[in-house]
């Protein structure tokens, strides 16, 4: 629990405060009142990977992904190297969304007392990651070149996506850039724990399924045929750089 929330400028301060404050009044209604509260910390919810469009645009993983596709560029890996200048293992901390709103509704429904809170993350050290992103898309056929140098991806990515037209810059990952400006460092797993979360899952098997799924590539792929689909991204795009 966080006692109190530091109000700041930096990236999603105004949303997290407002989770914060919402978090805060559900607590004080089951304490004072009795209230049973299920709380669902949710980290990246990705797209529907069924139905066609489904897609969150301004979210910053499809940004980052309309982004790449857009100019073919990436960096050859958005994770700290290794000593030896090797690409490390890492994870993205993401969920389909059919799976998280099933989640959600199953276990929410299941609790009639108490006050419980479930990190709704993706905990698996997978290795499934940004950079296996990009690796899945160039399989599928996109021209993605990859960046040895992260700064000169930088430098050239900013410029592409400055070159284009003000709706695309609206839609694409340049307001976000600041965190993507170094490489991450490799994370194993998710930050936060899950064990609550998929205790839950067993219980309840939201869509038939026993365990927190992994991402996989047919998510990623589809991502990028929505884009397509919704006009934003032609299928056969001459990449901007």
């Amino acid at each position: 629990t966080i006692p109190e929330w530091a109000v700041g400028d930096e990236y999603a301060n105004g949303y997290g405060a407002s989770k914060w404050a919402s978090e805060v009044l559900l607590r004080e209604a089951h304490e004072h009142h009795g209230v049973p509260v299920a709380v669902f910390r949710s980290d990246m919810i990705l797209a529907h990977p069924r139905w066609r469009g489904q897609v969150n645009l301004p979210d910053v993983f499809t940004r980052l992904i309309w982004s790449v596709l857009t100019t073919g560029l990436a960096p050859a890996s958005f994770v700290r190297r290794g000593h030896d200048g090797e690409r490390q293992r890492s994870h993205y901390d993401g969920l389909p969304a059919d799976f998280t709103a099933a989640a959600i509704d199953g276990i929410g429904a299941a609790l009639s007392e108490g006050h419980r809170t479930f990190n709704v993350v993706n905990p698996h050290d997978d290795d499934v990651s940004l950079d296996t992103f990009v690796d899945w898309l160039r399989e599928d056929g996109h021209d993605i070149e990859r960046v040895e140098d992260h700064a000169e991806w930088v430098d050239r990515f900013r410029a592409a996506l400055g070159s284009l037209p003000d709706a695309d810059r609206a839609r694409s990952v340049l307001p976000l850039m600041h965190a993507f400006a170094s490489p991450e460092e490799p994370h194993a797993g998710s930050a936060i724990p899950a064990d609550a979360f998929a205790e839950a899952v067993r219980a309840v098997r939201p869509l038939g399924a026993s365990e927190i799924p992994s991402l996989d590539r047919a998510l990623i792929t589809k991502v990028a045929d929505d884009l397509a689909f919704l006009g934003l991204l032609a299928p056969t795009r001459v990449a901007v750089r």
